[in-house]
């Protein structure tokens, strides 16, 4: 039997994820030219979100 997903849940959670990303890009590009360690840090974790995103966990986001 197919689990139910409230898509509600799912779109709040996928609003919170877009808006982490933001804050960290926002975060990283005036540091691009003046701090490339904290440039990278933001780069990874971008990939750590989305990763996270990209495995279709979706039961684990709605804990």
């Amino acid at each position: 039997m197919a689990q139910t997903v409230n898509t509600k849940e799912v779109d709040e959670y996928l609003e919170q994820v877009v808006q982490a990303l933001h804050r960290t890009v926002r975060y990283a590009i005036p540091h691009v030219k003046k701090d490339a360690e904290i440039a990278d840090k933001a780069v990874k974790d971008c990939e750590e979100i989305l990763s996270v995103v990209m495995e279709g966990n979706v039961s684990e986001w709605l804990k």
